[in-house]
């Protein structure tokens, strides 16, 4: 009867080890045009349901994402501040200077959450999604990377 027991604990503590902890995955793709199709670049439906192609290579992801800072947006939904370190903020300055009134494009998840139209070069090496997030989007972002004003908080990674 003991050994049982010992074998029932034994298990639950690998059940709880072997959770796994929630994905993210961030993207950000550049748009690309249906003569680099399909090899190089997909067809996407942007938010606003205009048809367009997406480079097939995210310009960013989450490994050049160094902080957030999230914030709640004017429809009701959330809203981030993705900071970039410097090979992400390097790769955004060179993409907003040569590629000025395309489109980037968010995914989180494999979900399309922003499109953002270059107007100007970014030299700060911020991206802003303003709207769009969920809590439960901003939660898992903020367990992942630290938030600006809380990083004595967290720890790095």
């Amino acid at each position: 009867m003991r050994f049982h027991r010992l074998a029932f604990a034994a298990a639950a503590l690998l059940c709880v080890a072997g959770a796994k902890k929630p994905v993210l995955d961030v993207r950000i793709h550049a748009e690309g045009t249906e003569a680099e199709a399909p090899t190089f670049a997909i067809p996407a439906t942007l938010l606003s349901g205009k048809p367009t192609f997406l480079q097939r290579m995210p310009l960013i992801s989450q490994s050049e994402i160094e902080a957030i800072y999230p914030f709640a947006a004017a429809d009701g939904s959330q809203g981030v501040y993705l900071k970039l370190g410097a090979h992400g903020s390097r790769l955004l300055q060179q993409h907003s200077m040569s590629q000025q009134g395309k489109l980037l494009v968010v995914m989180l998840n494999g979900r399309m959450v922003s499109n953002l139209l270059v107007d100007r070069p970014i030299n700060d090496g911020i991206v802003s999604i303003p709207r769009g997030l969920s809590q439960e989007d901003i939660a898992l972002l903020a367990t992942t990377f630290p938030v600006i004003g809380q990083e004595s908080t967290k720890k790095k990674r």
